[in-house]
């Protein structure tokens, strides 16, 4: 019998040999795709709700069976996984008041998707923790400062930006509120040697705290009440030809229900900005400040004094300049009668010693006035060296107008700048 070669058999292509298989031979399954529209929104018991919609399956990505939920504080970056989550997802036990960052991935057999894109959200605010009790202490007359510190934040409280105070005399829950009040707080308007309970609350834009527990301290006796702070109208170098002096000028305080009348008063001074204290006890205004260096700046302050245990409150810090030249009179000195618009009796004009002490003296100059305490800055008669030692004097008229004059003398630094002042006594003009 004749033997026939045997046709080669040629391989048929099936798509399946080219995927990998499972045990059963079908394909393995795929990673599923990212979840999407994932969004956030304050849940109804507090925290967050988080929702998302099931990402499609695609030629390259298998079906979603499950999700994992992140979240951290915003920025943070650091993570707390909940795995088998469920769109809408209730996440609580949030921090109120808070920023959330919060991620979604799809689970399935093949294994984890990729992180959703962060979405932020805060969580909503809560009223604020009780505050402690509130410290008491005596303030000035019947008064009582109201102490108390910030109630702490946790997981269900926000921070307080806020607060409330109530009192009563003791016991009778009779209270008085006074809200926006902030610590340390002068509690006044209280009778004298009287039990006195206050409270204090804490809010914020979520609500208000409960009441804080109870404090009672008894106001103090009834005696004088301490004076207000005077108030200074004026530190300035006096016209006497010194530069060592500053005259201070100032007014009563104003008595009131908690303040009593002035009836002495004390002052400090200390260089400008030193803070160097030097107090001067039993004063009245005007009171001259004696002793100090020439061309120096001088803070002052005054306090009002009665038969209170304690004085006053200091009154708002004023600063003067001493001047810095010293001037005296010279030999040509104006009688205290004159004629109108004529020279100068007795010798046509006035001289004086301008000594440079600290300040330079560049010039000086003569001044009618009609005042005895304002400095002239018009109508400056120019003087000239006479030859003597710091020596400076001119010849000129009276006034052209009859009344009751000053002649002023004064030095002059290189800017043309008031040094150093002295001023006559009056001078009647006829």
């Amino acid at each position: 019998m004749p033997i026939y070669p045997r046709t080669p058999q040629v391989a048929s292509t099936n798509i399946a040999t080219m995927l990998p298989l499972t045990k059963a031979g079908a394909a393995a399954p795929q990673i599923a795709n990212v979840p999407t529209g994932v969004s956030l929104a304050l849940g109804s018991t507090g925290g967050l709700s988080v929702t998302w919609t099931w990402p499609a399956a695609d030629s390259t990505h298998g079906a979603a069976t499950g999700f994992n939920l992140r979240y951290a504080l915003s920025g943070s970056g650091v993570w707390t996984t909940v795995s088998g989550a469920i769109s809408p997802y209730a996440l609580l036990g949030l921090a109120v008041g808070t920023a959330f960052d919060v991620q979604v991935q799809s689970v399935n057999s093949a294994g984890t998707s990729a992180w959703s894109p962060t979405v932020t959200l805060a969580t909503a605010p809560a009223a604020p923790n009780v505050p402690s009790a509130p410290s008491l202490a005596q303030g000035n007359g019947s008064d009582l400062i109201v102490t108390w510190t910030a109630p702490p934040t946790d997981l269900t409280h926000s921070a307080a930006t806020a607060y409330n105070l109530q009192w009563s005399p003791s016991g009778a829950g009779t209270w008085t509120e006074v809200t926006g009040v902030s610590s340390p707080y002068d509690l006044s308007g209280l009778a004298s040697d009287a039990a006195i309970d206050v409270e204090v609350q804490a809010s914020n834009a979520a609500g208000a705290s409960a009441w804080s527990p109870t404090s009672t301290l008894t106001t103090a006796t009834a005696g004088p009440l301490a004076p207000n702070a005077p108030a200074i109208t004026s530190v300035a170098p006096p016209p006497n030809g010194t530069a060592s002096e500053l005259t201070v000028i100032w007014t009563a305080p104003a008595v009131d229900s908690t303040h009593g009348a002035a009836t002495g008063y004390n002052l400090r001074y200390s260089p400008s900005g030193a803070g160097t204290w030097t107090t001067v006890s039993g004063i009245t205004s005007p009171y001259v400040l004696g002793g100090l260096a020439g061309a120096t700046a001088i803070d002052v302050e005054v306090q009002g004094t009665d038969a209170a245990a304690s004085p006053g409150a200091w009154s708002a810090t004023v600063t003067g300049t001493t001047w810095g030249a010293t001037i005296a009179p010279g030999s040509w000195v104006p009688a205290a009668s004159q004629v109108h618009n004529t020279s100068v009796a007795p010798n046509g004009g006035a001289n004086m010693t301008v000594t440079p002490a600290p300040t330079a003296v560049s010039g000086a100059v003569f001044a009618w006035s009609a005042s005895a305490s304002v400095v002239p800055t018009s109508g400056l008669i120019a003087a000239a060296a006479n030859g003597q030692t710091n020596g400076w004097g001119q010849w000129f008229n009276t006034p052209a107008t009859a009344g009751t004059y000053y002649l002023w003398m004064l030095a002059q630094s290189s800017g043309g700048a008031t040094i150093g002042a002295l001023v006559s006594s009056a001078i009647t003009v006829t």
